[in-house]
């Protein structure tokens, strides 16, 4: 089994107790750099998997298999952890990683640890709370929507289906006892902590 573990923005009291809780737990623990091998390093002996930054795509094709190889491997007779900083879903080195296992090793189970990501680090470190609509981009095309209390999903996703979206996940009370997830098919109503994500496919 695969973890992708959130390690926040940097500041070791900013992990999450299961983040922690999982780096002891796991029987190895892979890092992406420096910095994220530093943070897990009290609670584990993390081994720092090179990920350069080059242009040369069939370079980059074959190290990311390799990563993903060696990834497997330990994920395949044991509980392996993947630690990187920020949160492992968002913009991160993982999701890429995650794609390339899921691929090649698609016998192999991931799941993933939140985090303290980039966005609600710079609305506290900015003192700039976020209140309303904000639009999150690296310069890719945007290929994803959420939407927040998401109270008329069926209605959300019609108008969406509109602005070509077509894959849609209803969650409600995310990460508690009373957690639901509903894909594709979006009920006429639902909670008023529901989020809701369109992906245009791929």
């Amino acid at each position: 089994m695969l973890i992708g573990i959130s390690l926040g923005p940097g500041d070791p009291e900013l992990m999450t107790i299961k983040a922690v809780a999982t780096l002891k737990r796991c029987t190895k623990v892979f890092a992406p750099g420096d910095m994220a091998s530093e943070l897990a390093r009290p609670y584990c002996q993390p081994e720092i998997l090179q990920f350069p930054m080059i242009e040369n795509k069939e370079e980059l094709e074959k190290i990311w298999n390799k990563n993903a190889d060696t990834v497997a491997q330990a994920a395949a007779f044991g509980l392996a952890g993947f630690a990187c900083i920020g949160d492992v879903n968002c913009f991160s080195t993982f999701s890429h990683l995650e794609r390339v296992i899921r691929q090649n090793h698609p016998q192999i189970e991931i799941q993933t640890i939140p985090g303290v990501g980039v966005v609600p680090t710079l609305a506290s470190r900015f003192a700039a709370p976020l209140e309303g609509s904000f639009e999150v981009s690296d310069g890719s095309p945007v290929d994803t929507v959420i939407r927040l209390k998401a109270t008329r999903p069926e209605k959300l996703a019609k108008e969406l289906r509109g602005r070509g979206f077509e894959e849609f996940v209803l969650g409600t009370m995310l990460c508690t006892p009373q957690e639901k997830i509903i894909r594709d098919e979006m009920p006429e109503r639902s909670d008023y902590f529901s989020v809701l994500l369109a992906r245009r496919r791929r």
